[in-house]
């Protein structure tokens, strides 16, 4: 599973934000900068994220920094789905984008609406559920719900219950109250936030039908663009993996795909990938079956690959997979 670089991005701005160096978090992570993050670039694997925000939470000394990220600035500042939370005719609609536009940032939707005839309930299916990085990912994910409510009106009555699946931290009752109200309790079986049915159809305060249009718009653009360019990042991905160990120029591969090479070049720029982006992805996939293979040192595996020495091949790897290749190797053994 994978995730876009926003999310690192909005987290590295958020440890900024509060006087911590991202930069240390990152690169503990293989990733050399925020620089480095392309808004609309390669995705993440959900690995690297991972450590990320357990790292996070460990350098900033707060079990609870999920709380803290979620209300961020930094939330607002990245996200394509801002305006059109905030410019949605009602809450429902809000939801139903959520859903609608959610594989521009994740491969699934981590919020599902769910209703009875008085009741509505929010489920907070967190990407990662386990450790630190669960904890922060699941507070991370509930305050922005909880942040939904609140531009839809919701008042501390329309909010019945709020669920979490694991034991309170310690000291944190508090900063939980704090952040979600009165009726919070922990030890659920899952993570979940119950409210007023009626919020859902009514008017949002920010309701803006020309903003709106707007934000759908340029959401529509975009998930369309995803779509076709993934089509077309595939067979990029197919025509390199089939002509390694040979590395295709991109006018090469154009020619091999029937396309002019300034197409496949606007086709890529459209989804935020580059050719080289694509041809590292294939370089990592074929990496990592090498190093599969116990009996290929590590010389052998950096002198296929068409690296010049094994420490450049050493720091490429570290950078595409966030662990030396000594270390993925480790981490396969049974």
């Amino acid at each position: 599973m994978r995730v876009s670089p926003t999310h690192l991005k909005i987290l590295a701005s958020a440890l900024d934000v509060e006087g911590f160096d991202a930069s240390l978090i990152l690169k503990r992570c293989g990733i050399d900068s925020l620089d480095a993050l392309e808004q609309h670039g390669t995705w993440v694997s959900l690995d690297v994220f991972d450590r990320a925000m357990a790292a996070a939470v460990e350098a900033s000394g707060d079990p609870s920094f999920g709380l803290v990220v979620g209300k961020s600035i930094a939330m607002m500042q990245f996200r394509l789905f801002t305006p059109l939370a905030l410019s949605a005719p009602s809450l429902r609609q809000v939801f139903a984008d959520l859903l609608h536009f959610s594989p521009l940032a994740l491969d699934r939707c981590e919020i599902e609406l769910a209703e009875t005839a008085h009741d509505a309930r929010l489920k907070i299916d967190a990407l990662v559920q386990q450790g630190l990085s669960g904890h922060f990912r699941t507070e991370q994910v509930a305050c922005g719900a909880m942040q939904m409510l609140r531009l839809a009106g919701a008042e501390p009555r329309d909010i019945h219950q709020i669920q979490f699946p694991y034991a309170c931290p310690e000291g944190q009752a508090t900063r939980y109250a704090a952040a979600f109200g009165r009726h919070v309790s922990f030890g659920q079986p899952v993570c979940a936030i119950g409210f007023n049915r009626a919020l859902l159809d009514a008017v949002q305060p920010s309701h803006d039908p020309v903003a709106y249009l707007a934000a759908r718009t340029r959401a529509e653009l975009a998930l369309s663009a995803k779509a076709s360019g993934n089509d077309l990042a595939e067979q990029v991905r197919q025509c390199l993996l089939k002509a390694f160990p040979e590395q295709l120029s991109v006018q090469d591969t154009a020619a091999r795909l029937g396309i002019s090479e300034r197409r496949l070049r606007r086709q890529l720029q459209m989804l935020g990938l580059s050719y080289s982006d694509l041809l590292q992805q294939c370089q990592r996939l074929v990496a990592e079956r090498l190093l599969a293979d116990a009996a290929l040192s590590l010389k052998q595996v950096a002198d296929t690959l068409g690296f010049s020495s094994v420490s450049t091949f050493h720091r490429a790897f570290r950078r595409w997979a966030g662990v030396t290749p000594s270390d993925w190797r480790e981490g396969r053994r049974p």
